[in-house]
Parts: structure tokens; C-alpha cells; sequence
């Protein structure tokens, strides 16, 4: 939660009918022409909220007001967030409890402010914690699912953020690197989506291209276990992972030398940077994932 408050806005640019994203592989594929604008935040369509003292029975679930994440009480005993697609259509799961094999588990938020995953007939005076945030002692706390996606335990009449999934989805608009800013960072945990794929940061460091249709795994930065600490387009025109050592790369598009470059997200599955001025109508393609072909 802390690194959300700390990092910048992400740079991506998207299809006019695409969400937001990034990933990378070789060539481009013909999409469809979009403007570069500034990046806008994204919008609140509200959060839905599980109040103090409710629960959520297994097989319960909350969506988002933005329906595009659902978090799920399944029956196996795991909390499960989900971005999702249409009604029963596929799904990714963002953030889970890691409580599997706890049939019957619910989740309830506690008058103490505690936000607790219970086995089946467990509970605050009989035991049986399998997960919880550890927000013991925050006054008047809800559990709130917020339209990016985020999943957040808020306390002391709402003032504060007292845990955090740190799945937020990024600005769903069309956007280029600020001028005035060195990086434009992803973290860990972030995700975004454009009409056919889903791209998730994943907090084990891996950045990874999921196909929308069957969530499937299409590619991916190979940096799993390897310390990463930020996906970054930098003003150079450079795209990759950092370490916590920003200094250097632990993977990235080789694309640097080139200021005002852009990425894109297209709605063909991929994901493009194309230099200023360039773009899939008029060509400038400086590398591309090529996953256009697994879509």
C-alpha cells in the first residue's frame, strides 16, 4: 500500500476501445490508429463495501461498482480476488487469502476492525483464524472493493487506509510519458487490461500477458524470484523491469535514444512501443511483443 502512495502515474497508451496495459516479443500488428494524450486517473464509479460486523458466507461474493473485479468466498475456503470479464466469462485471480482446503471458511469484518478469513464454525471467541489483515484496533472500519480494483480495509472514521491488496488497475485512458517525469512506474501487485488481454506485475516479480478468453498465459518478462521492484517507461523511451537498485535492468525493450517514444496496449493482444510520432497506422515500431498471434 505504501509504494502505491509513492509511485507515479503509469505510462501506456491503449486502443480507443481498450482499457490500459503493457508487455513485450518482436514485431507489431496492424491496429487500429489512436491520439496520444495526456493520462487521466482513473475514474471513481464507487466502491462497494462490506460493513462492520458482516460477513461473507462461503459461496458469497462482492463486484466491484466498475465490474471489472469480483472478490469471491469460494467453497474451497479461499478468499479470492478475481478481474473479471462478463458474468461467468473468464476470470484472473489478482490477490487470494492462500486458505484452500478450509471448506465451509467465511470472511468478516470485525467490530475491532480486524478483517478475518474463519474454517467453518471458527470465530472471534471460539478461534479458528486461518487469515487476517491485522487491523485490530481501527475504529468504524469497512472493507471496501474499490472501482480500480483495489481491495482495502479503511479505519478511524475512513481517514485511513490501514491494509491494502495492492491490486489497483491502472488508468483506463490513452496516455504518453510526462515530459516532467524521469519514470512512470508499475509496482508489484498492479494490473491493467485492454479488450482481449490482461497484464498483471505480479508481486513474485514476473510480468505476464494473460489471454482474456481462456486465461491463458501468453508471455512473459522471465523475472520471477529475480528482486524486481518497479516496471518503468522511462523518459528515454526505455521500457523494462528494475531491481530495487534502479540503476540498472533486470529486463527491458533495448528502445532508449529515443525521447518521446510511447507504449501501446493494442486490442489485438499487443503490446507496441512505437517512437514519437509513430504509430500503427503510420508505422515507427521500435519493438513489439508479437503476441497479436496467440489472441
Amino acid at each position: 500500500m505504501r509504494r502505491h502512495l509513492l509511485r507515479g502515474a503509469f505510462i501506456s497508451l491503449l486502443t480507443a476501445s481498450a482499457v490500459a496495459g503493457l508487455v513485450p516479443t518482436a514485431t507489431a500488428a496492424p491496429a487500429e490508429a489512436t491520439e496520444t494524450v495526456n493520462c487521466e486517473p482513473l475514474q471513481d464509479a464507487g466502491v462497494t463495501m462490506l460493513g462492520t460486523g458482516r460477513k461473507l458466507a462461503s459461496g458469497d461474493s462482492l463486484t466491484s461498482r466498475s465490474k471489472t473485479t469480483r472478490l469471491v468466498m469460494q467453497p474451497d475456503g479461499n478468499l479470492v480476488l478475481y478481474a473479471v470479464t462478463t458474468p461467468g466469462g473468464p476470470k484472473h485471480p489478482l490477490w487470494n487469502s492462500k486458505t484452500w482446503g478450509n471448506p465451509g471458511a467465511y470472511a468478516v469484518m470485525q467490530t475491532d476492525g480486524n478483517f478475518v478469513v474463519y474454517r467453518k464454525g471458527g470465530g472471534a471467541k471460539t478461534g479458528g483464524a486461518l487469515w487476517s489483515s491485522k487491523t485490530y484496533r481501527a475504529t468504524d472500519a469497512k472493507l471496501r472493493l474499490e472501482s480500480d480494483g483495489n481491495l482495502s480495509v479503511w479505519g478511524d472514521e475512513g481517514a485511513w487506509i490501514k491494509w491494502s491488496s495492492s491490486t489497483r488497475e491502472l488508468s483506463p485512458t490513452r496516455c504518453a510519458p510526462y515530459p516532467s517525469a524521469p519514470y512512470q512506474s508499475m509496482w508489484g501487485g498492479d494490473w491493467a487490461q485492454s479488450a482481449t488481454v490482461w497484464l498483471v506485475f505480479q508481486e513474485d516479480g514476473n510480468l505476464v500477458i494473460y489471454r482474456k478468453r481462456d486465461g491463458k498465459a501468453i508471455w512473459n518478462s522471465g523475472t520471477y524470484g529475480k528482486d524486481a521492484w518497479t516496471f518503468d517507461v522511462a523518459a528515454n523511451g526505455d521500457v523494462g523491469i528494475h531491481p530495487r537498485d534502479v540503476s540498472t535492468w533486470l529486463w527491458h525493450t533495448g528502445t532508449a535514444g529515443n525521447y518521446g517514444a510511447y507504449a501501446l496496449l493494442q486490442d489485438d493482444g499487443n503490446f507496441v512501443v512505437y517512437r514519437k510520432g509513430g504509430g500503427p497506422k503510420t508505422g515507427g515500431a521500435l519493438w513489439a511483443t508479437g503476441t497479436w498471434k496467440n489472441v
